[in-house]
């Protein structure tokens, strides 16, 4: 059984077996604090059943409004531990973030991914997010930068009609 619920401030000494996957961007403490504080609510860590509540994934996603842009949901973080792949782990948060952004009234929610993890690209287009861009060497890998695509979902709305 798992469980979903808002990730706490001692969640972040409990993910590390999950930070240092090979497949997870590696992010400062001070990056996930700073998170907490910016963007409260929209972050959710799913949980085993069991007294230790091991963790098996997390999601941190940000809410941005910009100057003269459409406010948008961003996916800083998304990471499920390989013990606990292809179970819907990753569908059920980014379905959760994507309803957040939704509901604070977000045009899309986009993400970052390196365009070398085709098991990323293969969830998220089966989500229904779309290849928007590719940045050049994003990624600042020694002794090659890699690079990443921006991908997007809009939040579908009503047509207005005049």
């Amino acid at each position: 059984m798992t469980s979903f619920r808002e990730m706490r401030f001692d969640d972040l000494f409990k993910i590390n077996s999950l930070v240092f996957d090979a497949l997870t961007e590696v992010y400062s403490l001070t990056f996930f604090v700073k998170h907490f504080l910016e963007f409260p609510g929209l972050s959710q860590i799913a949980v085993a059943a069991g007294p230790d509540g091991r963790p098996m994934g997390y999601i941190f996603g940000q809410y941005q409004v910009k100057r003269n842009q459409d406010p948008y949901g961003h996916v800083a973080a998304l990471t499920v531990s390989p013990d606990y792949r292809r179970l819907g782990l990753a569908t059920a948060l980014m379905d959760f973030f994507f309803m957040v952004s939704d509901l604070k009234g977000a045009s899309y929610v986009n993400l970052f991914m390196r365009i070398s993890n085709h098991a990323a690209y293969q969830l998220y287009t089966s989500l229904g997010y779309a290849h928007r861009q590719t940045f050049l060497d994003y990624y600042p890998d020694e002794p090659k930068p890699e690079s990443a695509y921006e991908l997007r979902k809009y939040v579908p709305r009503p047509m207005e009609v005049q």
